[in-house]
């Protein structure tokens, strides 16, 4: 399992906030223990942590129309960066 960040902007915060249990449900699939975070300044920069079970699934979720319109619809702007967590061994 690896832990997953993404990080990008969004149109309106309590927008993208209030989509929490969609977001959730959406990565369930492929990943456990979505948590959100926002900027504590009130920017627009947000961002998730995930646990990702099956990255080959959300590599291919994230690229269907289904993720886009989500994106969409969650007011997240591009672009979506994500970052990974390693301790000394394959990065992913």
């Amino acid at each position: 399992m690896a832990k997953f960040i993404a990080t990008h902007a969004v149109a309106d915060v309590a927008r993208w906030k209030s989509f929490d249990a969609e977001r959730t449900a959406a990565f369930a699939p492929f990943a456990t223990d979505v948590t959100s975070y926002t900027d504590p300044n009130g920017g627009k920069t947000v961002a998730l942590t995930v646990n990702v079970h099956d990255i080959s699934g959300m590599q291919a979720f994230m690229q269907t129309p289904s993720a886009a319109a989500l994106m969409e619809k969650h007011g997240v702007l591009q672009p979506v960066t994500f970052l990974t967590a390693y301790t000394n061994g394959p990065h992913v």
